[in-house]
Parts: structure tokens; C-alpha cells; sequence
């Protein structure tokens, strides 16, 4: 790992924009944030970034390396084999690096436990990943593939199906042995799945609660998929740490997650997309039906959650389907938190950032720029807070530093 010197640049530390300051970096890590003068740096690497804006590295929190290209999930994985998708996802991490991701959290596809492999060991170039691995289904809940056989649903490892206390435990005990850093349930229907309704809880209480008794003991989380208000509800008081989606939540549930200092990761980016793109995409007739009554309800849920302080974290949603759900655009969603969301620019950079570290549990290692934290680093030419937009163009994304390590540069 180089040693390095980021210098005068415009810095925004994750929580707040700190002005001109040096960025010094050693081993891995940030070692001190201020000025530092060259020769006390004796850093390999000097970078000016006299006309950059430094900030930690992008996070998003909610996303699928499936390697599909069209959105409807049939064909896609029916019709092509798990590897050829899995080879596709490599150069969809290589579009997250270059677009100033440096943290992903997938919520739902095996086949990123053996992309996370691939990176941590430096086979392939990618962003840190935490992987959920198969995601926890009820029979006839979101993650079961209502057109094909439950068992075939388990043989193409698309969701783990469990129903009542004892399958539900041991359910989680498996998708852990298999490589999970954390668990994703469904607890409610959804858009893309064919015949339930987003409306619609998924797993009982009591069942939820072993899966969080069990990700606990283990000394990690449980995230849930959520669209309707029982079930976000249910989820909260079972133990969830995040809520994907969170789509038809009350004011009253609203202010149940604040209390209990649960994350909501909205997912704007998928959903304005399905409106926008999904058609031409591929997403099914039956989805396209849904999206119009979910998505006017997001817009009022995202403002009202800012408004009461709910902590929210940025999550795209994106598979890699085209067009629309690429890789490397899920800036997109920092963009919608403010357009839609109602949230500042500041705080749309803190959800991507600071917050959203917080929300997949690695507040303690990256997030923030500074000293001790995970050197996860970029630059950017041009204010996103002043333009958003500016994080939306890859060729503004000056450098990329993720653990100590330079994974772009191109000045």
C-alpha cells in the first residue's frame, strides 16, 4: 500500500464540508486530515487537488449483482447460465469503481459471495462488498418465483423458502454457512414479484425475530424488504436493522422507525426507473401495473421520514439490466433524495457517505475522512454541492482510492 499525499483540496469529510485541507494516507488508512506539509508526509504519491472536491467514497447500500440484462427475471435466469452472469457482474463492479463507489451492499444474489472472494483476494477489481447471499422467502412471498416450482426456485438459489419458527431458523443458519455478512428477508410482497402485492406482509413476528436472534448471534444484522405498512411494522419490532423500500409506511411507522433508530433505504433509482425505462427493459406486464400506486406514495413518505429525522442511507436497486439499471449510474439515487426526497445536498452526500456506512454496519471502518477510518477516497472535479449532477458523469471522478489502494486516477 502507497503511502499518500492528497493535497489542498475542497473537503467534505462525510458529516461536514471541512474547506481546504491535506488528506495524508498510510497504510490503508487515513492518517491525518489538515495541512501536512510534503516533507513531513514523505509520501510516495503527491496528488494536487487544488481544483477537486475530496469526499469519502460513495456507498450504495441496496443493489444485485446479477449480471442480467433484461429485467424480467424468467428469461434471465432460466435462460442463461449462473456463470455468464456472474462474469458480467465483474464489469459491472468495474463500473461502480469508476463511477466513485468504493462500499456496495448487495441485498440478494449468491453469486456475489464469490465476487466479494474475488476482490478481497485482488483476482478482480471492485468496490468492498458485503453480500446477503440467497435472500429468506416465505412460500409465496417476494423472493419465491410464483411461474416455477418451489423446489426449483431452492435448486436455482434464487431464495432460500422457509415457513414457521424452526424453518426460519434454520434457514438463516444456513444462508450464514454459506458466506452471508448479513441477512436479507422479504417481509412483504413486492413489484417485481408476479402475484403478490407490495401491500402484503410476509412471515409472522415470531418468525422474524428468530432470524434476527440468529444474524445477532453471529454479530451481524438482519435487512428487510418492506413496501407495506404492517409489514415494515412487523419488521421494525422484530429487530431490523434497515428497511428496503419502506414504500406505504405511515406517519405512525415512520415515527416507530426514528424511535428505534432503524435505517430506510428508500430505493428511489429503481423505482423511477421501472416507470421510466421499464418497458424497454423487459419488466413484466405485471410489474409495470404496480409501480404507479407504490411510487406516488414514496413521494410522500421520503419528505415526511426527512422531516422527522429518520436516518435514510442511498440504495439504488439496480440488477445491471439495460437500459436504465446499469451499474456505475447509481449516483442517481443521491440525485432523487434531493429532487424527491426532499433532501438537502448535504445530507444527500451524508446519506451516500456517512450515513449510509452506518446503515450496513461499517460505520467503524469507512464513511467519514478521518484519522483511523478505511483510506476510501475519491475526487471529483466540479461542487456536487452545488451541482449533484456532477457525481452522475464517471469522467468527474477524478480518483479512487479504496483501502489505501488506487483503484483510478486519471490525473
Amino acid at each position: 500500500m502507497v503511502r499518500a499525499l492528497i493535497k489542498n483540496g475542497t473537503v467534505f469529510d462525510g458529516n461536514k464540508l471541512v474547506g481546504k485541507a491535506d488528506v495524508l494516507i498510510d497504510g490503508g488508512r487515513i492518517s491525518r486530515v489538515g495541512e501536512v506539509a510534503e516533507a513531513e508526509a514523505k509520501a510516495d504519491v503527491v496528488i494536487d487537488a487544488r481544483d477537486y472536491f475530496v469526499m469519502p467514497g460513495l456507498i450504495d447500500a441496496h443493489l444485485h449483482l446479477t449480471g442480467i440484462e433484461k429485467a424480467s427475471l424468467g428469461p434471465s435466469i432460466l435462460l442463461e447460465p449462473r456463470e455468464l452472469r456472474l462474469l458480467r457482474a465483474v464489469k459491472d463492479l468495474e463500473r461502480l469503481v469508476n463511477a466513485g463507489f468504493t462500499t456496495i451492499r448487495d441485498c440478494g444474489e449468491y453469486n456475489t459471495i464469490f465476487l466479494k472472494m474475488a476482490v478481497n483476494k485482488g483476482i478482480i477489481r471492485g468496490p468492498r462488498i458485503l453480500a446477503a447471499g440467497r435472500p429468506l422467502s416465505q412460500t409465496f412471498g417476494h423472493g419465491d418465483l410464483h411461474f416455477l416450482p418451489v423446489d426449483m426456485v431452492e435448486r436455482l438459489e434464487f431464495a432460500r423458502i422457509c415457513d414457521g419458527v424452526d424453518e426460519c431458523r434454520k434457514a438463516a443458519r444456513d444462508v450464514l454457512r454459506e458466506g452471508s455478512d448479513f441477512i436479507k428477508v422479504m417481509a412483504t410482497g413486492g413489484v417485481m414479484s408476479q402475484r403478490d402485492r407490495p401491500e402484503w406482509s410476509n412471515f409472522s413476528l415470531e418468525e422474524l425475530r428468530v432470524i434476527v436472534e440468529e444474524a445477532s448471534k453471529v454479530g451481524t444484522y438482519v435487512a428487510a424488504h418492506a413496501h407495506g405498512d404492517r409489514g415494515i411494522r412487523i419488521a421494525v419490532e422484530a429487530g431490523i436493522r434497515t428497511i428496503e423500500h419502506g414504500s406505504l409506511a405511515s406517519t405512525d411507522t415512520l415515527k416507530l422507525i426514528r424511535e428505534r433508530g432503524v435505517y430506510l433505504i428508500p430505493t428511489l433509482s429503481v423505482q423511477d426507473s421501472i416507470i421510466r425505462y421499464g418497458k424497454e427493459a423487459g419488466v413484466d406486464e405485471w410489474a409495470l401495473q404496480k409501480i404507479n400506486d407504490v411510487m406516488e406514495s414514496v413521494k410522500r413518505v421520503v419528505p415526511e421520514a426527512y422531516r422527522m429525522g429518520v436516518k435514510i442511507a442511498t440504495g439504488t436497486d439496480f440488477s445491471g439490466a439495460r437500459p436504465g439499471f446499469e451499474m456505475g449510474t447509481n449516483a442517481k439515487e443521491i440525485l432523487l433524495l434531493n429532487e424527491m426526497g426532499g433532501l438537502s445536498p448535504l445530507d444527500a452526500l451524508r446519506s451516500a457517505t456517512s450515513i449510509a456506512a452506518e446503515a450496513i454496519g461499517l460505520g467503524n471502518i469507512t464513511g467519514t475522512i478521518e484519522p483511523g477510518k478505511a483510506a476510501d477516497i475519491i475526487m471529483v472535479r466540479g461542487n456536487p454541492l452545488e451541482d449533484l449532477k456532477v457525481l452522475m458523469d464517471p469522467n468527474n471522478i477524478a480518483l479512487v482510492i479504496i483501502n489505501g489502494e488506487i483503484a483510478k486516477r486519471l490525473i
